[in-house]
């Protein structure tokens, strides 16, 4: 037999943590955000004036990872210029800006895309462990560990 007492703390515990977790999301999506403008407006200082690449795309993704209890960032973006199109993805933490994971990946005038490996692929699960992925499958893969958790 179920006791009442025990199914209202149960149900009390359980809005309790789902509340938190909204909570750290939301946080974390306002720090991912903050995060995100400041290295958009760095890279684009740290860029020559005579090299101002055509931006294609330039977005985030937060989340906060219960297991790891840190919010992560997850930025994409596409450029053109000298008739290279490049890609750079990176997935870090949203306040210490440790990277968990960086992809770098530019065209080239006569392959296609899917012949073209990237240029980098690091996936760095610990400070002391790095890994070299080789292609955007196996960079994506890892990163959907991180941002279901």
């Amino acid at each position: 037999m179920v006791r009442p007492g025990v199914v209202i703390a149960t149900l009390i515990f359980t809005v309790s943590a789902y509340g938190q977790s909204l909570d750290l999301q939301a946080t974390c999506a306002a720090q991912a955000k903050k995060a995100f403008l400041e290295w958009d407006a760095e890279s684009k200082k740290s860029e020559p004036r005579d090299m101002k690449a055509l931006e294609l795309s330039n977005d985030y993704q937060s989340h906060y990872n219960t297991k790891l209890k840190k919010c992560l960032i997850l930025v994409e973006s596409s450029s053109w210029l000298a008739k290279t199109q490049t890609v750079t993805v990176y997935l870090s933490d949203a306040y210490e800006r440790r990277i968990y994971a960086s992809y770098i990946w530019y065209s080239h005038p006569t392959k296609k895309y899917w012949e073209v490996a990237p240029s980098t692929c690091e996936l760095i699960p610990s400070l002391r462990q790095k890994k070299y992925c080789t292609s955007r499958e196996e960079f994506d893969a890892f990163v959907a560990d991180y941002m279901e958790e």
